[in-house]
């Protein structure tokens, strides 16, 4: 078998294991300060949201995770969206609270709707898997466009896959290898090896060893196991010269990121 259609069969495997991380609920350490607790105190939702964090990670307050709840259960209901996504997740997965999948679902909608890009990659992933509302192909498409729209990598590329496949939407292999490269300069490996195996490929334009290499070569270089596997096998068919440029392209790419 060519090493391009070997190395290209796995781009169509259908998977939301990218936007999994999401279910993996964290408070991040605010700033501190007393004025957050009055400003919470007073209304201001984004500081009872902060204030929450403060009480879920024991910061300057003993941890208490009732009182982190009470807290983000009013910034959410005020509309603060990271305060209605992380409730959403909890609620989901019973993590701190009885798990409630429509109270989770709406809430995570809640903030989708107010275009967090993690909370619409969420909805995609519950209308790809039934999670608290029916199965719905065509909103799973819906909630992935909105999301990738707004820059988050993992659904940029599980869209790119679906448009690679043929999958729910019209096959689309400009549009598909457009996502990827995206996704792939969000620094998403997923899509960087799957952007090297198109440009290996050839489906969208000519067969381009020396891109598959640099895109190899950047997933790699951060321990994608199989970037580094592709990339054994394809510098194998190249020469000195293609692969000096590869690696100054890769390098290039790597340096104006850091």
């Amino acid at each position: 078998m060519p090493l391009f259609r070997m190395v290209y069969t796995t781009v169509y495997s259908f998977v939301f294991l990218a936007v999994i991380p999401y279910l993996c609920f964290s408070f991040p350490m605010p700033e501190l300060g007393a004025e957050i607790k009055t400003a919470a105190r007073e209304g201001d939702p984004a500081a009872q949201y902060q204030l929450a964090r403060m009480y879920f990670e024991g910061v300057t307050v003993e941890r208490d995770v009732d009182k982190a709840m009470e807290w983000a259960a009013k910034a959410a209901d005020q509309g603060q969206r990271e305060a209605q996504f992380t409730l959403g997740l909890m609620y989901l997965g019973g993590k701190g609270v009885a798990q409630d999948t429509q109270k989770g679902i709406a809430l995570v909608r809640a903030a989708a709707e107010q275009d967090m890009p993690r909370a619409q990659a969420v909805m995609a992933l519950a209308y790809a898997q039934g999670e608290g509302v029916e199965k719905d192909t065509g909103k799973l498409v819906q909630w992935l466009k909105r999301a990738a729209h707004n820059e988050d990598a993992p659904s940029q590329y599980n869209l790119a896959v679906l448009y690679l496949a043929g999958q729910f939407v019209k096959r689309d292999v400009q549009q598909g290898k457009e996502l990827l490269i995206r996704s792939a300069d969000h620094n998403f490996l997923e899509a960087q090896v799957a952007l090297g195996e198109v440009f290996l490929s050839g489906i969208a334009g000519k067969p381009d060893r020396v891109q598959a290499c640099k895109w190899f070569a950047i997933a790699g270089s951060q321990g994608h196991p199989r970037a580094n596997q592709l990339l054994m096998l394809v510098t194998k068919e190249m020469t000195k010269d293609e692969m000096n440029e590869a690696a100054d392209q890769a390098n290039a790419w790597i340096g104006a990121r850091r």
